[in-house]
This record gives C-alpha cells, structure tokens and sequence, in this order.
C-alpha cells in the first residue's frame, strides 16, 4: 500500500503491545547502554571524514531504546517495528534495525515528546546501510522538518543552531534589529545583503515595542539596552500579545551570559563577535524556506477594493486568538476542539486570500483522524499555529 497522508488504514495504535519486535524493547533487543555504545563507535568510525555537503540539517544525539514506527513496503507489506534511535534532526532520524528494508517506503513514526508523550510525524525511508553483523542503520526523512529542539534536551542558553548549511537567497521575511551599537546594526545589514530579508533597526526597548506595531516575523535585541535589558523587552512584548520569536545578542558566550539569555525565556542567543555564516544559520531557524513554521503565505492575497476585505480584520484576529485556543487544546489533549479549529480555517481562508494555510489545516485533520489525539499530532498542528500567528493583511 503507497501511504500518503491520510490514505493509510492503520487508524489507531491498539497492535503495538505485540508488534514485530514481539515483547523486546527494540528488534536488536539493545538497553539504552548498549544503544549508545553502537551509536557512539559509529560516530568514531565517521570522526574525521570528510563533511556530507548534502546534508541541510545538523543531526544531535538522540538515543532511545525504541521509537514506534509503521513502514509500507513493495508489494503491500506493513510492518510495525520497534527500532533503537541513534540521532535525530529537523530533517529526519536514523534508527538501528536488524535487516535490509526497501528505500523509498512511506512510514509514520511517533517520537517521544519530554512533555505531549508520542507525537506522530510522516515520512520516507531515504536510506538503509549495513553497519556490520546483523546491524542495519535507516534513515528517515520527514516530509516537513520538525522542531527537533522540542524533542532532544538542549541548553536553552546555548548558541545552537539546527540548519548546517544556509543559501542565503532563501532567506526571507522582517527582522526587528534591537541595539544601541549602530556598528552592530550596520554590520547585520551588511551580512544580510544577498537575503530577501528587511531590516528594521532601533535602540532601546521604548522605540522597539513601538515599532512592533508593524509585525516582525523575528527580533534580534541586545542583552543589554539604554533604558533596560533584554528579557524586560521580552516581557513586556509577550505582555501585548506579540509572539514574535527573539533572539538575544550576548557580548560572549560565557556561562554568565547564557545564563542571562537563558532567564530571558528568549528563543536562541548569539555571541559576539557575530560572524555572517553563524548569524545567518540563526536567521534560517525562522526566516528560512526549510523552516517548520512557514506554513503556508502569512499575508492575505486579497485586492483591497475585494468586498471581502472588509471583514479581513476580524478574521486574522480570528486566526492569532485560534492560535492560543489550539495551544490549550493540545496541552488539554482535546483532538475536537482541534479539529473545530482547522475545519473552521479550511472553510473560510482561501476566500479571505489565506490559501496557502490550507495544506498545513489538511495536515492536521489527516493526523488528527489517525490518532484521535492533539498530543500525538502536535507536529503537524505545530504547522496550524504558527501559520495562525503569522496571518496579517499585505
């Protein structure tokens, strides 16, 4: 069976306490020590060798003595394994099992989430490589990257970055630069010249929450400001409504530092002295085409002499307070009050010049279908959100 999104009969997860792997914890029957004794002499044998110049995303440790996964293989074969985990990026993940599978076979996988328990996310087997003896490595890759740094345990105050290589011209979108060093500002500028991205620059925290009046899709700000630091100018733009994602500029990366950035509840920090290629991985996070939360355009292709712009308003305060009402559904596991929402977006966006959500809504409602749960299809409802908080009339 070919398994698009929503097209496989697989429906619920009730078969997995006697699936393939039968009562092992994974089909190498590996504990957690020795799943990270074969990922870490796999990584020896790679140290050294030459970069994979291919590879978009950084891969982080990611060992689990077993992720949950549904492969369709030629001729109609299903499996459902239970197969050791060895890393995990945006892009995909790499697991241990005990036999060649077919490449190119469409699968759904459930990854451990620290807090929303198993989220599902679809895919393609890429790749299957001997590793030796009865070892065979798979590697998936996501139809849509995740937010891998929901899932692997991160220092919050670290400079830490999932995109590995960045094509600048791919690179779009407002960004809101905070800083009283107009060096600094005029050195973003210049790194960010050969992106599509606009640069708005400003000072101090009083100038910064008034020009967030015209929405920005990312802020960069100073750890420290004229008139206050960083994490008040978080406060006080969460305390507006505005989820824009922040990034903090720390004056080094010492331990101090990123402690600061870290009680900022900021999104990503960046040491001084920037570099281009350091602060255009950061950019890619949220301005990049590969990123998670570009779901769809987040302004409405609507003419304004459209009758229907007058009501375009209340629409996208429509979408920004669906946002936060789907955000409590999921932490509420409510799969209906979800589905409520994305039905009511499907039916009324592209009319108000919001099609481009649509694909992202139809996600959704396929994974929440399969799971009957918001919590296992927070990635894709991940998607709904963002593209929710970003809607704003051109």
């Amino acid at each position: 069976m070919d398994m698009h999104e929503g097209t496989a009969s697989w429906g619920n997860q009730s078969g997995w306490s006697e699936d393939s792997a039968g009562a092992r914890k994974n089909t190498l029957g590996l504990d957690l020590d020795g799943v990270r004794a074969l990922a870490s002499r796999l990584d020896a044998l790679e140290r050294g060798r030459p970069a994979d110049l291919k590879r978009d995303f950084v891969r982080w440790p990611f060992h689990r003595e077993r992720i949950r996964i549904q492969i369709d293989q030629p001729g109609g074969t299903q499996l459902l394994l239970k197969l050791a985990c060895r890393n995990l990026s945006r892009g995909g993940i790499s697991l241990f099992h005990t036999a060649y599978l077919h490449e190119r076979g469409r699968c759904v996988l459930w990854l451990p989430h620290p807090t929303r328990g198993e989220v599902g996310v679809f895919g393609s087997l890429a790749r299957c490589k001997h590793r030796g003896g009865m070892v065979h490595e798979l590697g998936v890759r996501f139809d849509r990257p995740i937010d891998a740094k929901e899932f692997v345990s991160l220092d919050a105050g670290a400079e830490i970055y999932s995109q590995e290589r960045v094509a600048p011209e791919q690179l779009s979108g407002s960004l809101l630069v905070v800083d009283p060093d107009e060096q600094e500002q005029r050195l973003i500028r210049h790194f960010t010249k050969g992106t599509g991205i606009r640069v708005r620059s400003c000072a101090t925290q009083t100038e910064a929450l008034a020009a967030l009046r015209e929405p920005a899709d990312l802020v960069l700000v100073a750890l420290q400001l004229a008139d206050g630091i960083a994490a008040e100018l978080i406060s006080a733009v969460r305390a507006v409504g505005v989820r824009t994602p922040v990034l903090i500029i720390t004056p080094d990366v010492s331990l101090q530092s990123r402690a600061a950035a870290r009680a900022a509840a900021c999104d990503g920090v960046l040491g001084k002295p920037l570099s281009c290629d350091r602060l255009l991985r950061a950019l890619a996070e949220f301005l990049g085409a590969n990123n998670s939360s570009a779901s769809g355009s987040s302004i409405a292709a609507l003419s304004t002499d459209d009758p229907a712009a007058e009501v375009l308003p209340e629409f996208i305060a429509q979408l920004h307070a669906a946002a936060e009402t789907m955000r409590g559904a999921i932490e509420r596991d409510s799969a209906p009050e979800c589905e409520r929402i994305c039905l009511m977006i499907a039916g009324t966006a592209p009319a108000l010049g919001f099609g481009g959500m649509v694909p992202a809504v139809e996600r959704a409602l396929q994974m929440l279908v399969w799971t009957k749960s918001a919590k296992e299809s927070a990635v894709v409802l991940a998607d709904v959100i963002a593209a929710c908080e970003r809607a704003r009339a051109a």
